[in-house]
């Protein structure tokens, strides 16, 4: 399709505000090719299907979909990988030499996950992912978009690329901001792709240091991207104090992404790429995984590709506890909408009380020697006697280390009644631990 006018907010007006039945209906057209498509193509799928002993001939409704296909998990694909060498996990529908590139997730919540991709032409559908929403941030042709990225890089320039726009890449370092706000003064960027709370409370410090006023260079900037990880009220606050316009993004289920739109009400799910489901997290398999109905209710993130067809997953438990709501968005969009609660394997069971990262963010974020924000939920086993918490801190004098502790301690019980035992290590040693954005939250010991 040809690209929209420039004075259109949408960049596919027909299919981003389709009425939900037609929305339904194209789901399952696209549903059934893919279930055919990947019984054929998938050794994992048609080995998890053979078990639960169905075809792609006995699915023909979403009913059927549900109440049948067996669910697909992260562990079951790396089962798959390390017990037949297939570094895919069984997934990849396409000859290895066709791929054109081979990416990694960031192995934050296990070893890295190798993504196969083909680009420039596998994928049915029209343009979505990425191309709405960058236009819905008011990305037009001509712009320039500063990608402050990290190893999960993929084809994103090419998104800017296609919509007329001018990338402009760094890296995502901490060294990196300086010359981010040299440049944004002098280019002007329209957007931003990715700047997360970590980067925002580190400008702070170099944007002083350097003698730039960061509400200068944010000026151009419609929409900045953040992911991964929670902003804190400080990061939040040196948002607004700078005048940056925030957008979350997170993934869905491995399957594709989401983005909030200028309503910043849910982050979009392009349901004409996947097909989400809300289940009861404490589900053991399909046959006993009770649908969440209500909407906005908390439920487990259950994620099915519907036009990719390099390694599409079907029936992903995710293992992200979410939020879904389909009504109607103020934007005028009529897909379905995410908001991120947290991840099932992060919780743990102090005392009867669940405690996640989340719960004890805002506390530790509070304290001005931590206002990166960096810390870890230890967590050897998902109940435990006592909260242990690993909190990075900075600029601070051996000396007051023990008072930083209470200090840490008093905040999380006031934040969740639970005090937790506080280990103090240097931001260094914290951020060593993956790119500063996706350090671990919670780790075994």
């Amino acid at each position: 399709m040809s690209g929209p006018p420039v004075e259109s907010v949408f960049y596919d007006a027909e299919y981003e505000t389709m009425p939900r039945d037609r929305l339904a209906d194209l789901q399952l057209e696209l549903l059934l090719d893919t279930i055919a498509f990947t019984y054929e193509r998938s050794p994992l799928i048609r080995e998890l299907w053979r078990k639960a002993r169905i075809t792609p001939a006995d699915v023909r409704t979403l009913d059927d979909f549900r109440e049948k296909v067996p669910f697909i998990s992260k562990d079951a694909v790396r089962q798959f990988r390390d017990e037949r060498a297939d570094p895919y996990g069984g997934l990849l529908c396409l000859p290895p030499a066709e791929l054109t590139a081979i990416m990694s997730t960031s192995g934050t919540t296990g070893d890295p996950t190798l993504v196969a991709e083909k680009w420039g032409g596998i994928s049915v559908g029209r343009p979505s992912i990425m191309y709405r929403d960058f236009w819905g941030m008011g990305v037009r042709p001509g712009d320039h978009f500063s990608l402050f990225l990290f190893t999960f890089r993929g084809p994103t320039y090419g998104f800017v690329q296609s919509l007329g726009a001018v990338p402009v890449l760094f890296d995502y370092d901490l060294d990196e901001i300086e010359r981010l706000l040299r440049l944004s003064i002098e280019y002007a960027p329209t957007a931003m792709y990715n700047f997360g709370g970590t980067m925002i409370l580190a400008t702070d410090q170099i944007a002083a240091r350097a003698g730039i006023d960061p509400r200068e260079a944010f000026a151009s900037y419609r929409g900045i991207v953040w992911a991964g990880e929670p902003l804190g009220a400080r990061a939040r606050g040196l948002a607004r104090e700078w005048g940056m316009s925030l957008f979350e993004h997170s993934s869905v289920g491995d399957v594709t992404a989401s983005f909030e739109c200028s309503a910043h009400d849910g982050m979009h799910v392009w349901e004409d790429t996947v097909l989400v489901e809300g289940i009861d997290p404490d589900a053991v398999d399909h046959r006993d995984a009770a649908t969440v109905t209500d909407d906005d209710a908390r439920c487990e993130l259950v994620a099915t590709a519907l036009t990719n067809r390099v390694a599409p997953l079907v029936r992903y438990r995710s293992d992200d506890i979410v939020r879904i709501t389909r009504t109607p968005c103020p934007c005028g969009r009529t897909h379905a909408r995410i908001r991120t609660v947290g991840r099932k394997g992060d919780e743990v069971v102090v005392a009867g009380r669940s405690v996640l990262p989340v719960d004890v963010w805002s506390a530790i974020d509070s304290i001005d020697a931590c206002r990166l924000g960096l810390f870890q939920i230890i967590r050897p086993a998902r109940e435990l006697d006592e909260l242990r918490l690993r909190v990075g801190y900075q600029d601070t004098a051996q000396s007051r280390l023990s008072t930083l502790a209470d200090e840490i301690a008093a905040a999380v019980t006031a934040e969740v009644g639970v005090t937790p035992a506080v280990e103090l290590v240097p931001n260094a040693e914290l951020l060593r631990l993956g790119p500063p954005h996706k350090i671990p939250r919670v780790a075994a010991r």
